[in-house]
């Protein structure tokens, strides 16, 4: 009997010692993805909204939470990036690719201004390395959301376009 387990161990080792370690396990989950240097993947893909421009200059929350970002240096590198074609610009709705000139049409548009783009919205995935108690975010996309006021004065966000980010990592 103990044969028979030891030769089942023996033959089933390969399987379990080559696989790499940053794919997913058998089970299919990314979520058992392991990093040795990020750390497991808590969030393979996770998506949400981040406001980069208070829109109410009486909520002092806001303004604390803001206060360490410089909203003009991201948006004009993001603009900056795309227009060398360090990073691609989508359609959001469409998902089809934008050129360079496409996206100086946007912004040649009547009215805009790129100090009214006040929120993105990012598609991440999240490591967590409980060793070296860390946690780290790969940014896998953005849209850039610019602000819009209602005739009756409710604010809403636009989608602008989406860039992805070219990280190798």
């Amino acid at each position: 009997m103990n044969n028979k387990l030891l030769i089942a161990i023996v033959l089933l080792l390969p399987f379990f010692a080559c696989r790499k370690a940053d794919q997913p396990a058998a089970s299919g989950s990314a979520l058992n993805v392991y990093d040795s240097v990020k750390g497991m993947v808590v969030a393979d893909t996770i998506i949400y909204e981040v406001i980069i421009r208070n829109p109410n200059p009486d909520d002092a929350w806001a303004a604390h939470c803001l206060e360490g970002l410089n909203q003009r240096l991201l948006i004009d590198n993001i603009f900056t990036m795309v227009y060398s074609g360090k990073l691609m610009a989508y359609n959001h709705e469409t998902n089809e690719k934008l050129t360079p000139r496409q996206v100086k049409d946007i912004e040649a548009a009547d009215g805009f201004s790129r100090d009214e783009i006040g929120m993105i919205q990012f598609t991440e995935v999240w490591y967590l390395n409980p060793d070296k108690m860390t946690m780290t975010k790969k940014v896998l996309s953005m849209v850039l959301g610019y602000n819009y006021d209602t005739p009756d004065g409710e604010r809403f966000h636009k989608a602008l376009f989406r860039v992805t980010m070219n990280s190798k990592d």
